[in-house]
């Protein structure tokens, strides 16, 4: 027997019984990687949708607290009006704006207030009476003792909106008026059943509130009178947290994954139910051990003709090959392999020949497009230069307010001919500066001429001091950053202000070459939980938690610590009814730099 021969057996013995391991260890491999996967992505499912419910109820479990807090909207409810004028000048002014905003910000279809007060009665605030208490919902609410709660129900199918509809019920317990206060909050089902995925049909998702009803199930048309306990998997997810087992329904596998919500008492004891097929996993899984048996086979085939024909000259021919590929050279792309054949080794050495002239094409492509990009450099710049020249020189905007300052003072109109020279100066001024970094005394300057535009504008309702002392003035500063707390401070000061508004400017060197600026205002202030909001904003930079509200203070918060570094930047001190301080901790000195 020939040697070649005696290799040739011995590889395909070896092959034959690898193969053969392989291919059964790796079916059983994945038919487990299938399975896990399929328990893996259920529970993430089941997480995930238990997280999107929460925080979707969240949102409107947050209107009844923020209307806990408001004792003010509380007082004007309860309160014993003397005349429908005066209680119905209440409602427009207190009550009704609080819910606008609520149904412009949120997908409800009802908002109702139930109260004792039979002075303060519209139509959507109704009083308790006997058909108010004969409700299941009123019946509900009312069993607690706690001073806010809040519970979801659900209420069937609504003629009037033509949908399922979920009610938030909150009772609120006023400790100083002995009164209680109801809200209820109705919204469509489908803010529920939207979260769940569609991307399996064979999937089914069921939702269940913490009184057993279910809101959300996709193998039933009609939720009405349906409960959890009346299912068949009820017995085996009652009483866990969360639970992942096998479940058989009418000779069908399902992978049963629950989640039970406790993150608020109002929705502790929801349940979300997925009900997962394994029918199909089965059937890869089958596919999987048909196509390893084919595949096998047609490796052991292939195997044997690779072996034989290959056996007899693939060292000598594969030598040639490597010879020939060792003779190219980098700099000649142009030489190409010739192996005589019809085999692998010469379809490699086509694929290398091919490669060659792609990389030979490849390298100019590469050249021609360097050369068109800064081309196209060129052609930017060139309108760029272009677009400069055609904007519209500014000494045209300074004439033309001069000229109209000059006809009102000819005609003897100096109050409006005095705003026109501010707002010229002060557009001169922004235009005019260079540098991020200008001296404080600059900045004042600036805003002195802003709050004079201001002050003409709300005339005695406005007024402004400056207190710094001299001395500070050539201490640096951000430019515009002052201005930006300004003009802050007048939009949640003056305008929700009623009396006289007061901004003061005054500043003091502090120690560590440092000084304090400090813009503060006589505004309604802020409450204690705005104010951890807004600081815990400005210290974290977190843009996205306030969109665009205070988006100014984080500008200038940002700034502040990228130009000058994580020790200085701003604080803020407020107290509700007692007004704003903003105080900006700044260098007394820096080394200016050349932009």
């Amino acid at each position: 027997m020939k040697i070649r021969t005696k290799i040739f057996m011995a590889n395909m013995l070896v092959v034959t019984i690898l193969l053969g391991v392989l291919t059964n260890a790796m079916v059983e491999y994945v038919s487990g990687i299938l399975l896990d996967k399929a328990k893996e992505n259920a529970d993430y499912s089941v997480s995930q949708l238990a997280l999107n419910v929460d925080n979707t109820l969240k949102v409107y479990e947050q209107l009844v607290d923020a209307f806990y807090i408001n004792n003010d909207l509380q007082a004007a409810l309860l309160k014993k009006y003397d005349s429908a004028a005066e209680a119905q000048a209440v409602y427009f002014d207190t009550v009704l704006p609080y819910m606008n905003v609520i149904r412009s910000t949120t997908d409800t279809l009802h908002l109702m207030i139930y109260t004792n007060n039979d002075t303060f009665q519209f139509s959507d605030v109704k009083l308790i009476g006997d058909e108010v208490r004969d409700t299941d919902w009123y019946q509900a609410a009312s069993e607690t003792k706690k001073r806010l709660s809040r519970d979801w129900m659900y209420m069937g199918r609504s003629d009037i909106y033509k949908a399922d509809v979920l009610r938030l019920v909150g009772k609120l317990y006023n400790i100083f008026n002995k009164s209680e206060i109801f809200i209820t909050v109705d919204v469509e089902q489908r803010i529920i059943e939207n979260l769940t995925s569609a991307e399996n049909k064979n999937q089914r998702t069921i939702i269940a509130l913490s009184n057993g009803q279910v809101v959300v199930d996709h193998g039933s048309s009609n939720l009405n009178g349906l409960r959890l306990e009346n299912y068949g998997f009820y017995d085996k997810i009652a009483g866990h947290q969360k639970s992942s087992q096998m479940y058989t329904e009418n000779g069908r596998k399902y992978l049963l994954v629950s989640a039970t919500l406790n993150a608020r008492s109002s929705i502790t004891g929801f349940k979300v139910v997925l009900l997962v097929p394994i029918d199909e996993y089965i059937s890869k899984v089958n596919k999987l051990k048909w196509l390893a048996l084919i595949l096998y086979a047609a490796s052991l085939g292939i195997s044997f003709i690779f072996m034989y024909f290959i056996s007899a000259g693939f060292t000598k021919r594969l030598t040639v090959l490597v010879m020939k590929i060792k003779e190219m050279n980098t700099d000649n792309l142009h030489s190409f392999i010739d192996v005589k054949g019809n085999d692998e080794i010469t379809q490699v050495s086509h694929k290398f020949n091919q490669m060659m002239m792609r990389m030979d094409m490849l390298i100019k492509q590469v050249y021609e497009a360097e050369i068109q990009r800064k081309e196209l450099q060129l052609k930017k710049r060139e309108s760029e230069l272009y677009a400069l020249q055609t904007q519209i020189n500014p000494h045209y905007l300074f004439n033309t307010l001069n000229a109209i300052r000059g006809n009102l003072l000819e005609n003897g109109d100096r109050k409006n001919a005095d705003i026109v020279k501010w707002f010229a100066q002060s557009f001169r001024n922004l235009l005019s500066r260079k540098g991020d970094i200008v001296p404080l005394g600059d900045e004042l300057e600036m805003i002195d001429t802003y709050m004079r535009v201001q002050m003409f504008r709300y005339g005695k309702r406005l007024e402004y001091r400056c207190e710094v002392p001299a001395p500070l003035l050539g201490y640096p500063m951000l430019r515009l950053a002052l201005h930006t707390i300004v003009e802050n401070a007048i939009i949640h000061a003056l305008e929700h202000n009623e009396g006289i508004t007061v901004i003061c400017i005054s500043a003091e060197a502090a120690g560590g070459h440092s000084y304090r600026l400090t813009i503060a205002d006589n505004g309604p202030g802020m409450t204690e939980e705005r104010l951890k909001e807004i600081e815990a904003m400005i210290a974290q930079c977190d843009e996205e938690q306030q969109g665009t509200e205070h988006l100014g203070l984080l500008n200038t918060q940002q700034r502040i610590k990228l130009t000058f570094g994580e020790a200085y930047g701003l604080a803020i001190r407020s107290r509700q009814g007692e007004g704003t301080e903003v105080v900006m901790n700044m260098p007394s000195t820096w080394e200016r730099q050349e932009e």
